[in-house]
């Protein structure tokens, strides 16, 4: 594997959590590599870590110990500037739950990241774009909803059109069909594979899914800590 290609890369990372005088080893150290462009998979038991893992590339956490390096870069060596860049521009997230701004309608909701990262940018433009994404997840006739006014399923499409807003290098997603019926978690599914597909987006799922991973270039599992491919795991 060529390293130029690998855009997150971890190196035996932990995390233990001691909060409550108890010694909990999550992680034990997970060696993982995704690639740009690639549309990844991480299955598991619940409760095997993969959350907690995502949360860590994300750095919306801080690992016990190893490394992860984006695009060659350590997190833990940011400064906390680089962090909030990180967090505005190079990742997208989306979650199990939408956690849409009730008060704010659906195109608002997607422009939010880049007033956050762009607040003197061009609104017109900012708009424009927030319309085409919402367009691209099927909700064009949906830009002046309220949350509260969209099916659980609309909710979470939106929350993938807020994820994209920044055109992010790598989306992040915590089981984000986890919350729907089968039929919303179809089109769930095949819009990430369409936002792969045509965006060239690389996609770092975790998910029960079977289905999502069926849309998937790679899959791997969490078991005993650490991530391990699929086939190996399955044998």
């Amino acid at each position: 594997m060529n390293n130029a290609e690998k855009i997150l890369e971890t190196k035996a990372l932990t995390r233990v959590f001691s909060e409550t005088g108890e010694r909990l080893e999550i992680l034990k150290g997970v060696d993982f590599s995704l690639l740009k462009n690639e549309f990844c998979v991480l299955t598991g038991a619940s409760g095997s870590g993969k959350s907690t893992f995502l949360n860590l590339v994300g750095a919306l956490d801080t690992p016990t110990s190893g490394e992860i390096l984006f695009e060659g870069k350590n997190l833990s060596k940011m400064s906390a500037k680089e962090k909030d860049e990180y967090h505005a521009k190079k990742v997208g997230f989306v979650f199990q739950f939408h956690h849409l701004l009730s008060e704010f309608t659906a195109l608002e909701n997607v422009c939010i990241p880049a007033r956050i990262l762009n607040p003197l940018g061009n609104f017109s433009e900012q708009r424009e774009y927030a319309e085409s994404l919402l367009e691209k997840v099927g909700l064009a006739g949906r830009l002046k909803h309220l949350p509260q006014e969209l099916s659980g399923g609309e909710r979470q499409r939106v929350a993938v059109a807020r994820a994209l807003m920044n055109r992010p290098d790598v989306i992040l997603a915590d089981e984000p069909s986890g919350s729907l019926d089968e039929k919303n978690a179809r089109m769930l599914n095949e819009l990430f594979q369409q936002i792969h597909e045509d965006y060239k987006q690389t996609l770092l799922v975790v998910t029960h899914d079977e289905r999502m991973a069926e849309f998937a270039t790679s899959r791997v599992h969490m078991h005993g800590g650490v991530v391990v491919p699929f086939e190996k795991e399955r044998e």
